[in-house]
């Protein structure tokens, strides 16, 4: 076997082969929405859509392929210290989450049509600025929040559903205080 790695001859799938694998789920997914009238997926605030559902099997099974596709080629990209990186970088991740989450920052945004400045959710969280624009800057990259301007947050599709679902944030908070190691903010 690691001859074949040397020569070039390995079993497990190249950049390319794995774009390649991923383009044809991809055009799979578009195809089966389109047949099944479901809206594509997106992020921004107001989406609904029966994509992320398990209402069709085929979308569901295709989806799965992509992400596990889509794992392997960016961990084939990081090469091993980005990937361990990342692999242990979302406990940073999850403590801003628990923090907007207990905070009044979400309800705040909500209340504010989905929008407001650092300045302002800093005013009404009590959280300093500076320790509340990297708890937002984390939130930002996982798509939990969205900076449309600078120093303006606003909703987005999963923190709309941390809103409009009491039962799921209920949920997400149980995780965080039973079972996930939080670091120091």
């Amino acid at each position: 076997m690691e001859n074949d790695v040397v020569s070039g001859h390995s079993e497990v799938p190249g950049i390319t082969q794995l774009a390649n694998m991923i383009m044809h789920e991809c055009s799979t997914l578009e195809t089966e929405c389109q047949k099944d009238g479901i809206a594509p997926p997106s992020m921004l605030a107001g989406t609904s859509t029966a994509f992320w559902s398990e209402a069709a099997p085929t979308l569901t099974a295709s989806r799965s392929r992509a992400l596990g596709l889509l794992e392997k080629l960016t961990a084939l990209l990081q090469g091993p210290h980005d990937f361990l990186h990342d692999f242990v970088a979302p406990n940073w991740d999850h403590g801003a989450l628990y923090a907007f989450l207990q905070s009044s920052v979400l309800e705040h945004m909500a209340a504010l049509n989905g929008r407001a400045s650092l300045s302002a959710l800093s005013s009404v969280s009590e959280i300093p600025e500076d320790k509340l624009a990297r708890i937002l800057a984390l939130l930002r990259c996982k798509n939990i929040v969205h900076e449309p301007e600078a120093g303006v947050f606003a909703l987005t599709a999963v923190s709309e559903e941390l809103v409009k679902d009491d039962d799921f944030r209920a949920w997400v908070e149980f995780q965080y205080a039973y079972y996930i190691p939080l670091p120091r903010l």
